[in-house]
């Protein structure tokens, strides 16, 4: 267990450490601000872009042996990147690394299920999973800094090295090998097909909440979801799909994967307002802001092993329901955020009750889509729901930033008279201006955007909630104290 949750680790600290290193690189590769963006994003593009595909690698060619391989391609990358002397260099091994990540994810989760057969243990594997991955996020910043304090920008890449050898090594020694013994050959098109369409879905929700409505944007997205279109109806064709969709089609399935999405979408739509409530609203510096959302971090890694715990002790379909009670909990107090500096507690709770929600509920969800699906499509399944987990973070930042830029503008019309730009230029121009009244009008316009984000927010739990309501109902026939019952 700890063999596999150690790359999750590094996997984690590789997503967030590069906005620590980012300053000095640009300082000393010079890129252009094309190279930047690409520098800053690629990774978790090929996240994103090649799970699903690398999920289905893993069931034919052997789980344990994909671990083994993309282990030695991330350590090599790694390594390589420390001493690129080019933005090019950076991209590309970037790139490798997104996916060597994307696949040892999926292929860990499903050998999880494999050496924990007993769906409660297995729910609580999961958990602890799922708390080396959140660790590794909330040390990235901390361990970047200090890193680049004391060494060069390239030795925030070192740091992957020595896991992923010592996984290299070890692997072969205490991990199961599984494969799916009939399967066929990976279909290069259907790779193709996805990879395509989720990169121009996720680069035009980008540009989207970068630069807003574009004809960039809109064609990107239009190709995303028309080759989307053409890779679902070439699975529905072949014989043996990259994607078996049928796994939608089992009970409660396409719901899970609905709660899945629509928590993410909430969850990721939601971050970045706190951020810019903390320091441009409140006026905190970035450290101090960032220990007002350290509690969240940490009750989001408590909750992912109290849920499983408390899911030996009663029904797990009743530690779900109260933990996307207690996460609905925290868009009530985004909605009803009040005036002055109170308000920062309001925050602070918000993102503890949100956070510590999905939390304890999400090693659930991610066991009952894996525990409905076939073993020889374990990786694939895993695959399938950590993409929608993606793409409903990237969505939620378009959907609730366009809710909240809605809202500020129109919140700032009154008081100003004409509001045509985001809150993020009403900042800025407030700030050089050093005018304290616009400041004033700014911040007031932001909150209520805010709140109308977290009351959104509270609809879709509403939604999410009842999705987990009619899945609680009993099914016809079916015993109580099933396997899937653990994960429901």
């Amino acid at each position: 267990m700890a063999l596999l949750s150690l790359p999750s680790l590094l996997i984690a600290i590789d997503i967030s450490v590069l906005s620590v290193a980012l300053p000095r690189m640009a300082a000393e590769l010079h890129p252009s601000p094309a190279q930047l963006l690409w520098m800053n994003d690629i990774y978790g593009f090929m996240v994103g872009g090649t799970m699903i595909t690398m999920g289905a690698v893993g069931d034919r060619i052997g789980r344990r042996r994909l671990i083994t391989i993309c282990a030695a391609v991330f350590a090599i990358a790694s390594a390589v990147a420390a001493f690129s002397t080019a933005p090019w260099m950076i991209i590309v091994t970037r790139a490798v690394m997104g996916v060597a990540g994307a696949a040892i994810m999926p292929a860990s989760l499903a050998l999880i299920g494999q050496l924990f057969p007993d769906p409660k243990r297995s729910v609580s594997a999961v958990g602890a999973y799922m708390t080396c991955f959140l660790t590794g996020m909330a040390v990235a910043p901390l361990i970047g800094g200090l890193m680049i304090e004391h060494y060069w920008w390239g030795s925030v890449f070192l740091l992957g090295v020595p896991v992923m050898l010592l996984t290299l090594l070890a692997a072969p020694r205490l991990l199961p090998e599984y494969r799916t013994p009939t399967a066929g050959r990976i279909d290069l098109r259907s790779a193709v097909l996805c990879l395509a369409s989720i990169l121009l879905v996720v680069a035009a929700l980008k540009m989207l909440v970068n630069d807003g409505w574009s004809l960039a944007a809109l064609g990107a997205g239009t190709a995303g979801v028309g080759l989307g279109v053409l890779f679902v109806r070439r699975q529905l064709t072949l014989e043996d799909p990259l994607v078996d969709l049928s796994l939608l089609r089992r009970p409660g399935v396409a719901r899970v994967m609905w709660v899945l999405f629509l928590t993410a979408l909430v969850m990721g739509g939601t971050s970045i307002f706190s951020a810019f409530y903390l320091q441009s609203a409140r006026g905190l510096s970035p450290l101090r802001a960032a220990l007002c959302l350290l509690p969240s971090m940490l009750a989001m890694i408590a909750a992912a092993n109290v849920g499983p715990w408390l899911g030996r002790r009663v029904r797990p379909s009743r530690v779900i329901l109260g933990s996307l009670l207690v996460m609905a909990a925290g868009f009530v107090a985004y909605a009803v955020i009040p005036p002055g500096p109170s308000g920062i507690a309001a925050v602070i709770c918000g993102s503890v009750l949100s956070t510590g929600g999905i939390g304890a509920a999400f090693p659930f969800l991610m066991n009952d889509v894996m525990s409905h699906a076939p073993q020889e499509r374990a990786g694939s399944a895993a695959s399938f729901a950590q993409t929608a987990n993606e793409i409903g973070i990237a969505t939620g930042l378009v959907v609730l930033g366009s809710i909240g830029t809605v809202v500020y503008r129109r919140r700032l019309a009154v008081h100003t008279g004409h509001a045509d730009s985001s809150w993020v230029d009403g900042f800025r121009l407030a700030n050089d201006r050093h005018d304290p009244v616009l400041l004033h009008h700014v911040q007031d316009a932001f909150v209520e955007g805010f709140r109308a984000v977290g009351g959104f927010g509270l609809l879709v739990m509403a939604v999410v909630l009842l999705l987990r309501l009619y899945r609680s109902r009993p099914v016809p026939g079916r015993p109580a104290g099933t396997a899937a019952e653990a994960g429901t």
